[in-house]
């Protein structure tokens, strides 16, 4: 049993108490620190990072199932110091630097959160506390998206070779993008004209307007044919991406399915087709997390910043979200000032 911590009783957090409302519908509130429980982490909180699937769940997306109960402390990607260590952690102490996913439970937006141990891993100096909330699902989500694909980070020259990113310029297409290039593929992404330049600088070989026609037909200028796609943006016919695979083959993995998706997905495996696509739902894995740590540490993945918010202007972070044209991510800093 760990000793209780000394700390503060009650702290700040922003909750929302039904589905929908957006923004409008979350609320500063004070409310008692979480305890953590056996195999879990009290961290005091320094940043947090917002991804599509917060919001997503206070749409509904996932209801009945989540959140658990209401009201409800949302974000699950979370940097900050250990301060407290439920039963049977010892492989953290308090003071610790940490980066952490706690999802479906969350409660990233709060000045304390408890997240798993078996889903948390040391923040090295090199890696600020806003780099590392960035990380967890949108580079986590990258890289399980390119290893479905068939992707190899071992130097080999297995795997594809072409590969299509869509939506480069968010969130996880834009670690989707850099872990491309680190294992030596050749990239073509698509984004917004405004941010043509920037995904240039990420690495990608040939870049395309998604607005464009040329964009829109996802056709390489150079003539490519795709062995792989990381679908980041929202859904697109099968028959765009049928037309964009190699003859031979290759896979769409995409992070958005909807209902058509998952059905194209059933057609493919049932009938063994040469050209697939395949829903991908992230399993978070703690040896992931940390390789992607030691990527960013290295200065081989680098996270570009949208903005910064301080917790009280968690509204305007969730607005900016859900507005969905972030070129990377939104942090909101928990101890950050005006």
């Amino acid at each position: 049993m760990a000793a209780a911590a000394a700390g503060p009783k009650t702290m700040r957090a922003v909750q929302y108490d039904r589905y929908g409302g957006g923004a409008e519908g979350l609320k500063h509130v004070e409310v008692p620190v979480p305890a953590p429980k056996d195999g879990e982490v009290l961290i005091k909180m320094e940043a947090a990072g917002i991804n599509p699937i917060d919001w997503k769940v206070q749409k509904g997306m996932l209801r009945p199932f989540l959140p658990k109960k209401f009201p409800f402390v949302p974000v699950g990607d979370l940097s900050g110091e250990v301060v407290e260590l439920g039963g049977g952690v010892s492989s953290f102490k308090p003071g610790d630097k940490v980066i952490a996913m706690s999802f479906p439970n969350c409660g990233g937006l709060a000045e304390y959160a408890v997240a798993p141990a078996s889903l948390t891993v040391a923040r090295p100096p090199e890696v600020s506390a806003a780099e590392g909330a960035s990380l967890p699902a949108a580079a986590g989500t990258a890289l399980q998206q390119l290893k479905t694909a068939g992707v190899r980070f071992d130097g080999s020259a297995a795997g594809p070779k072409n590969m299509l990113v869509t939506a480069a310029s968010g969130g996880v297409g834009h670690y989707a993008v850099q872990l491309a290039k680190l294992a030596g593929m050749h990239v073509t992404a698509t984004c917004g004209a405004r941010n043509l330049g920037f995904v240039r600088g990420l690495g990608a070989d040939e870049v395309l307007d998604y607005k464009t026609p040329e964009g829109a037909a996802l056709r390489s200028p150079s003539g490519k044919k795709y062995d792989a796609v990381a679908h980041c943006a929202p859904t697109a016919p099968w028959s765009v991406f049928k037309s964009a695979l190699a003859d031979t083959g290759g896979v769409v993995v995409d992070v958005t399915p909807g209902v058509a998706a998952t059905v194209t997905s059933f057609l493919h495996k049932v009938t063994f087709s040469k050209k697939k696509l395949v829903p991908l739902i992230l399993m978070p894995k703690k040896e992931e997390m940390e390789w992607l740590v030691d990527m960013a540490k290295q200065g081989k993945l680098k996270t570009t910043i949208d903005s910064k918010y301080p917790l009280s202007r968690a509204q305007e972070a969730w607005a900016k979200s859900m507005e969905g044209h972030a070129t990377g991510k939104i942090i909101i800093e928990i101890a950050g000032t005006e």
